[in-house]
């Protein structure tokens, strides 16, 4: 996944760049001399060329429902770094020194350094925050080489862990593991909602907690009981539309080791 990062990365700032670069002020700024017509007009084409680029390698890396919250985030980070370094670009033309001017003092309508502080901040958080987060869900669980495939009443389907390190702890020192289900495109059209639980589910309103998200790709957090065993299952339960409704058991070592690991060292 690093190298499409990259790649989205170096074809998006390519993108910006040369969208830049064909614009007049800009473009002047950045080249340190006047460009004609047809060569913004060039550079304008190849600037939307090279994000078109990123966004089918985004696209190739992450699919449709991933793919776009990556380029976005490298797109929001881009265009900051940009906006802070062009002042500083070493081609810019020297301006001729002005004559000063008498004008009245705004000192009044300017924000005071605490909030200009806080609007940096927003301004360098908000990307970073998109990037990690686009990152984070970048990591396509169902695409790893542990994930478990099979098939579930009609259906084909993919899951796995969503990390392979430990359960998270939250509020109350309460431990989660989140988990990722895919089923096949023509599959997911036909079923109403998966639920995921240790032990095996007496009914469907017992079910478990259900899969959220896009139906391409779905995830859950289940809470881990402080009495689990080894010995226990954890249970796919998938209901259709129809009204039918299909179980799976997975051992706990099969389908997170990192979890079974976890309930070894509690007992």
């Amino acid at each position: 996944m690093t190298a499409y990062h990259m790649a989205v990365l170096l074809f998006a700032l390519g993108g910006f760049f040369a969208l830049a670069v064909s614009m007049e002020k800009h473009g002047k700024e950045l080249t340190g001399r006047e460009l004609s017509a047809g060569q913004r007009q060039c550079c304008y084409w190849l600037g939307w060329g090279l994000l078109a680029i990123a966004s089918a390698f985004a696209v190739a890396g992450w699919h449709w429902n991933i793919g776009p919250v990556v380029m976005v985030g490298w797109l929001s980070a881009i265009g900051v770094l940009l906006a802070f370094l062009m002042p500083w670009w070493p081609l810019q033309p020297k301006q001729a020194a002005r004559k000063e001017k008498s004008v009245p003092q705004l000192r009044d309508t300017v924000l005071p350094v605490p909030v200009r502080a806080l609007l940096l901040l927003a301004l360098v958080a908000v990307p970073a925050w998109l990037g990690f987060n686009a990152w984070k869900m970048s990591e396509q669980a169902v695409l790893r080489d542990d994930a478990i495939h099979g098939q579930i009443g009609p259906w084909t389907f993919v899951i796995a862990e969503e990390s392979q390190e430990a359960p998270e702890k939250f509020a109350w020192d309460t431990p989660v593991k989140e988990f990722h289900l895919r089923f096949c495109e023509a599959c997911d059209s036909e079923i109403r909602a998966a639920y995921l639980k240790f032990r095996k589910p007496r009914s469907l309103r017992a079910a478990g907690l259900a899969f959220h998200g896009a139906r391409w790709t779905r995830e859950v957090a289940i809470y881990i009981p402080p009495a689990a065993r080894l010995e226990d299952q954890i249970w796919l339960t998938v209901e259709s539309k129809s009204g039918e409704v299909y179980h799976q058991a997975f051992d706990i070592e099969r389908l997170s080791p990192a979890t079974a690991k976890f309930i070894q060292e509690k007992q």
